[in-house]
């Protein structure tokens, strides 16, 4: 993959829209089967969404290979200017919500390998805005994910809701971190927009009680205990229970020390 840094004066920012789920992460083949297996016969003839096949999930970790992942055939990618028209606003969006299948309705509360085989987890999204310490327990690795938008006109077209497709361009090139780059995919290279995913999470509402963002590695293992003893019990053997101990005692201290100094530091207290 070759990238070149995309901005450049004025910077402007592109955030999620303020709906339920706008991340729409789980709508890649990193969560759904791959090549659109769980919509069926029926639902593969329906009309498909503004972002597939245009926008694919690009995922980068250090020491580890690039991974690139297609969308749900049914995924709608937005972008539209905000209300000052100075800011740019995402919104990707199940385009059959109501008729989605059923491996969707389940997500997350009952996600699972399989239809047979259903294990409860936090959602990619959750996961991807924990802590470092979470996903280098879980995962032994972090990872910074990207939308990836073919950098072409008529792609754009598809999920600009704007109707100057070229100011759209313009305005996500001045986004700051917005990289261009070149994939290799089965063999042919394509230009892509690489549009940084933000872990911050104020402005997504959830849809589940039971998944609420990831605030520490306790928590998380109070709620998702089978799926992340999995994942533990796979990297680490038999000393996963000490891992796991000794890194939330570890992420504990760290947060008393920074409320003491926290509490040093504010002269009301």
């Amino acid at each position: 993959m070759n990238t070149s840094d995309a901005t450049h004066g004025n910077h402007v920012s592109i955030t999620f829209a303020e709906s339920e789920c706008s991340d729409g992460m789980c709508c890649f083949t990193c969560v759904i089967p791959p090549k659109n297996e769980h919509l069926g016969f029926f639902k593969s003839l329906w009309k498909k969404g503004t972002g597939y096949p245009h926008v694919k999930l690009l995922v980068t970790s250090e020491g580890y290979k690039n991974e690139l992942y297609d969308s749900c055939k049914f995924l709608d990618f937005t972008i539209f200017s905000d209300t000052t028209d100075a800011h740019l606003k995402m919104d990707l969006r199940c385009s059959v919500y109501k008729s989605r299948p059923m491996q969707c309705r389940g997500y997350p509360d009952e996600a699972g390998e399989s239809l047979y085989q259903r294990i409860s987890g936090p959602c990619i999204f959750n996961e991807y805005a924990a802590s470092g310490a979470y996903k280098k327990l879980v995962y032994k690795r972090e990872w910074q994910a990207f939308y990836a938008i073919r950098d072409d006109i008529k792609a754009l077209g598809h999920i600009c809701a704007d109707d100057d497709t070229s100011l759209v361009r313009e305005k996500i090139l001045k986004t700051k971190d917005v990289h261009l780059a070149t994939l290799s995919i089965n063999g042919e290279e394509f230009d892509y927009i690489l549009i940084p995913i933000r872990k911050k999470t104020q402005n997504i509402l959830y849809l589940s009680k039971k998944h609420q963002p990831i605030s520490t590695i306790r928590q998380a293992y109070h709620k998702w205990q089978e799926k992340i003893q999995r994942n533990l019990q796979n990297h680490y053997g038999h000393d996963w229970e000490i891992r796991l101990k000794n890194e939330i005692e570890m992420e504990e201290n760290d947060a008393c020390k920074r409320c003491d100094e926290d509490t040093a530091g504010n002269l009301e207290c």
